[in-house]
């Protein structure tokens, strides 16, 4: 990695960088985070986990490998998936606590270090890394990714036919009937009271529309403000914001498949 010319990294900070990048490299691995979404529903051998991603059983092997050495998963002696040879004794895989919400908040903490130990590619490794691990660890068509403030890295599901975003008191999602409310933190001042609400999406079959409440701050679709009543398409990549300023909401939409399976 090349510095600046007004950057002299001391070789501590080379390491540390060194070592990030072997971290995102992990991170950054389709087959790895499927890996870890099936570890989350319930602990499994290589063997299985084999079977159900369709990975040839060496590479699962060294995929497992990479996540024990960032400490993602740990392992423990137990049986494997019953073979035509019977059952035998295999390493049984499980990710440690809080696992996802680890690497959201890793994330988080890096992207927000000061330029000269973070650099320009570092930072879009880190956002790439981002929107992969929504998509991947996420199982529902359609979620709204966090990005910035309290509640950044956090990944929010579109699951009812109707979503009302807006500020709340506490901050929290909370579901009644067909719609979902998301309150986000009052530290997202410029975002309108859930009350009114701010925005507005809604689900149509396989689309996803958003549309702007009548806040006074307004809703940005890729730069483009969202004027009532009318509905937008929403399409994965898509960046929304709620208001503008320092104290408003940037989302990322992701968009993944109907039941939430993707093929290896």
């Amino acid at each position: 990695m090349k510095d600046s010319a007004s950057t002299v990294l001391s070789a501590d900070e080379r390491e540390f960088l060194e070592e990030l990048s072997e971290y995102l490299e992990v991170l950054g691995n389709s087959a790895r985070l499927r890996i870890l979404r099936l570890l989350e529903k319930e602990p499994l051998d290589a063997r299985t986990l084999s079977h159900r991603t369709k990975i040839s059983y060496e590479n699962t092997k060294k995929h497992l490998a990479k996540l024990l050495g960032a400490g993602l998963v740990t392992r423990m002696p137990g049986l494997g998936r019953e073979t035509s040879k019977g059952v035998h004794p295999a390493w049984i895989y499980l990710p440690v606590p809080g696992v996802l919400e680890r690497i959201q908040r890793d994330l988080g903490v890096i992207s927000t270090m000061p330029v000269e130990m973070s650099a320009d590619t570092i930072k879009e490794r880190i956002a790439s890394v981002r929107l992969q691990i929504g998509r991947e660890l996420c199982a529902e068509r359609w979620v709204f990714l966090v990005l910035g403030g309290e509640w950044d890295g956090r990944v929010i599901p579109l699951v009812q036919p109707k979503t009302e975003l807006g500020r709340g008191s506490e901050g929290g999602i909370t579901r009644e009937g067909n719609t979902t409310r998301v309150a986000f933190p009052k530290s997202y001042r410029s975002v309108t009271r859930l009350e009114k609400p701010h925005a507005v999406v809604r689900i149509h079959g396989d689309t996803c529309a958003i549309e702007d409440a009548g806040s006074r701050g307004g809703t940005f679709l890729n730069g483009k403000r969202v004027v009532p009543p009318e509905q937008i398409g929403l399409r994965d990549g898509d960046r929304v914001l709620l208001s503008r300023g320092d104290f408003s909401v940037t989302l990322v939409v992701l968009e993944g498949s109907a039941d939430g399976d993707r093929s290896p």
